[in-house]
Parts: C-alpha cells; sequence; structure tokens
C-alpha cells in the first residue's frame, strides 16, 4: 500500500502514542494516507468508487445484572461459544499457563474434543517460563501429550523479520513465530485466547482500579496512561530536536483524550480502551499477520454474544482481578488448585544481561554488515541508543530502547524508499 516511487507521510500523532504505550489507537497507522478497518465495516468495491460503512463502536453499558448472574452468563456463553467452534478434525492446541487458553482447552475436553497435542511456546527473557511448566502440569492432568516449542534463538533477528510481517503495527508477537509454524505444520485448525484477558480479566486491572475513569478528568487519565507506558521515561533518549516535535508527549496526550472520550459510555470505560486498541490494534497482529490462511484459528472469547455479555458487565465486578478466575473454578473446580503463570517472578541477573548484550551486538553487526545506512540516519536513532548505555540505569534502558529503535529505522526505510527498496 505504499507508494513505490516516494515518500510515504508519517501519522506523527499517531507514532507519538504508539512509541510510549506499544499500541495505536482506533483505525490508525504509522502512515498518515493508510487506516486499520474500523469496527464491523464492510469495504465495498464497484464502479462508482470504493464506500466504507461502519456501526461505530461497539460499546454496551453496564446492566443490572448481579455478580451471580455476570459469572454465570459467561461460563454458559463461553461454552456456546466453544460449542460452536467445535473442531471436526483431529489438531492441537496452544497452551500458556494462564486463563484464557486454559477455559478453552477444558471446554474443549468436556466436549469430548480434546486436542491430540497441546503445545506452548517460549518467550524472550526476563520472562521465567512459567507458561510451559503450568501448561505441562495441566496437560499432564488431562492425560494429554505436551510439547515446548523453542523461542527464536535470537530476539532481534525475530523482531527483524516480524514488525514487517505485522505491518509495523505492534512491537510484540515476535516470540510466537516458532510456534505459529509448528501449528501450520501438525494442524489445519487450532485457537486462540484473543480478547479473554482484556474481557473478563485485564492485566492492566490494577491500573484501570487505581484510576476511575472520569469523564471531566481525561487529559489527566492521559497522563497517568502515558507515564504506565511501556517505555517510561526513557523514550526521549531516543528523540532528537526534530522528532521530540513531532512526536511529542502533549501530542500523545491530545490524541489519547480524543481517544479515551469515546468509551464514555461503555460498562467499563478503561477495559473498552484496552480491548478495542491494545487487543484489536497490537496483540491481534501475531495470530492473524504472523499466521496464514492454511491454519483457520478460532477466537471464541470475541463470539458475538459472550463479547456482548463480557462488555457490560459492571466494573464493580471486574476490578478485583478474579472475574475469571471465579468463572473457571465454578465451571471446573476439580482444576482450581492449579495456579497461573503470571504469579511467577521474571527473570534477573547474568541470563538476562547476557540476552540483552546478545541483541545489541545482533543489532550493531546487522547495521554494519547489512544496513549501512542505519548509521546515516537523519534523526540517528543509533546513535542515541548508544548513547542511552551510559549513566545509571542503562541496562534496563537500552533494553526497553531496542526494539523502538529498531522499530524507528525499519519506519525510515519504508517511508523514505531511499536505494530503490524497503528496509
Amino acid at each position: 500500500m505504499l507508494p513505490d516511487d516516494g515518500p510515504a507521510e508519517l501519522d506523527h500523532d499517531a507514532l507519538a502514542v504508539f512509541l510510549r504505550l506499544g499500541f495505536f489507537l482506533a483505525e490508525d497507522t504509522a502512515f498518515a494516507g493508510i487506516h486499520a478497518l474500523p469496527p464491523a465495516a464492510t469495504l465495498t468495491w464497484d464502479t462508482g468508487g470504493t464506500r466504507l460503512r461502519s456501526a461505530g463502536l461497539p460499546c454496551p453499558g453496564p446492566t443490572g445484572m448481579t455478580e451471580e448472574q455476570a459469572v454465570d452468563g459467561f461460563i454458559d456463553l463461553f461454552r456456546a461459544s466453544v460449542a460452536r467452534r467445535a473442531p471436526g478434525e483431529p489438531y492441537e492446541l496452544p497452551l500458556s499457563g494462564g486463563r484464557d487458553s486454559r477455559h478453552i482447552l477444558l471446554e474443549l475436553c468436556r466436549l469430548a474434543a480434546p486436542p491430540r497435542r497441546c503445545v506452548s511456546g517460549s518467550k524472550f527473557p526476563p520472562d521465567p517460563g512459567a507458561d510451559a511448566r503450568v501448561a505441562a502440569a495441566l496437560a499432564a492432568r488431562l492425560g494429554l501429550p505436551h510439547t515446548v516449542v523453542p523461542r527464536p534463538r535470537a530476539q532481534f533477528r525475530a523482531e527483524l523479520s516480524a514488525l514487517p510481517a505485522q505491518g509495523m503495527t505492534t512491537l510484540d508477537g515476535a516470540w510466537t513465530q516458532p510456534l505459529l509454524a509448528h501449528l501450520r505444520r501438525h494442524s489445519r485448525v487450532s485457537y486462540d485466547g484473543l480478547g479473554g484477558g482484556e474481557l473478563a480479566q485485564n492485566p492492566s486491572v490494577a491500573f484501570i482500579r487505581a484510576h476511575p475513569y472520569d469523564p471531566s478528568g481525561l487529559p489527566g487519565l492521559a497522563d497517568r496512561l502515558l507515564d504506565a507506558g511501556r517505555t517510561g521515561p526513557h523514550l526521549e533518549h531516543l528523540l532528537g530536536p526534530r522528532t521530540s516535535v513531532l512526536w511529542s508527549r502533549q501530542a500523545a496526550r491530545r490524541r489519547l483524550v480524543t481517544e479515551l472520550a469515546r468509551h464514555a459510555d461503555s460498562a467499563c470505560p478503561l477495559s473498552s480502551f484496552f480491548f478495542w486498541n491494545r487487543t484489536r490494534r497490537s496483540i491481534s497482529a501475531a495470530p492473524f499477520a504472523l499466521g496464514d490462511g492454511r491454519l483457520v484459528t478460532h477466537t471464541p472469547y470475541l463470539d458475538h454474544a459472550l463479547f456482548d455479555h463480557l462488555a457490560a458487565v459492571p466494573r464493580r465486578f471486574l476490578v478485583d482481578g478474579t472475574f475469571h478466575d471465579r468463572a473457571l473454578h465454578r465451571a471446573f473446580p476439580e482444576h482450581a488448585d492449579l495456579g497461573f503463570a503470571s504469579s511467577a517472578p521474571q527473570l534477573h541477573g547474568p541470563p538476562l544481561v547476557a540476552h540483552r548484550l546478545a541483541y545489541l551486538l545482533r543489532f550493531l553487526a546487522h547495521a554494519v554488515a547489512v544496513e549501512p545506512r542505519w548509521w546515516r540516519s537523519p534523526d540517528r536513532f543509533l546513535q542515541r541508543l548508544l548513547a542511552a548505555g551510559r549513566g545509571p540505569g542503562a541496562p534496563q534502558r537500552v533494553s526497553r530502547l531496542q526494539p523502538l529503535a529498531l522499530y524507528l529505522l525499519q519506519l525510515e526505510g519504508f517511508a523514505t524508499r531511499r536505494s530503490g527498496h524497503r528496509s
């Protein structure tokens, strides 16, 4: 979709948000002339041209349901959703140590349609590897084979390919490439827990609990979101005189306030914000952009009836961070004693330092041998990354900035189309 013979204009306000939060908002992309389709959109081509129709953002308001009705409705509607997507052939199931894939697996087993194998991927450090251990314990309880697919050997090379493959819309997903490749080789049908976390037990629940949504205080809420973003205060080390103006925090705040306002009528506005932005625009890229059409991936949490129910659950039932736990334990009490991987502490120490250093060395080697023009970037992203390695807090700072620096250098290549090819 980018022009073959000239530069592509960037959407600077969109990038101001993305570089701080790690995901784009609404239909934004890095490019001013390219937008994602809005929810429930219909795009029509005919002799009269192109027409786009969208019903707008579905934001169900809170209903009068009780907490018992909310939990029971989740259980019943999820069972119906999985039953509608029952496999008609042998398949393998990706299984993490979290709630979403566990709920899918237990429902499939309840339907007497278990996978022939459960498969877990491996994330990059500082992830402690608890996903695979917890998944193996659950598979053993159910009498199912379990395989752990190793992570990519080099995080830098994995991200080098994953960023453009996902349309430059996310910094995540690179670790899933071997897992998706395994599924394509061994299965034609699979499942993904996309949406389960944001809708039923939001990973940002501590933020949601600490910062109630107030329509009259959206600039302050936007500031707190930016403070909690994945780059924290580190981004400014990568920005120079030009980019610090184009991608300023003020621009990010303005764009965030506009998007936050769209969720004011939702039952839990911040859950809605994270679902329609982080889940839809970032997390969803891996299974669908890095996968391909040969693997049919079912997403039972996105079932329309289930979504309508979960999106209408009042905020007060969600903010203690146990809503999905209660549903799982009520539906499958025999497995309530098995914990989740999210409780395991992250790795630190020499292995993490070695991993971060290996990333940086591969980055620099690639810049020397393959992309020497990165050293000539007018915004000096690589030089600024190296300069960020000086002073207190340098290891964590450089670790946070390396994927961003890679993203910006690749984006610069796409936007300028120098030397007649894409970087």
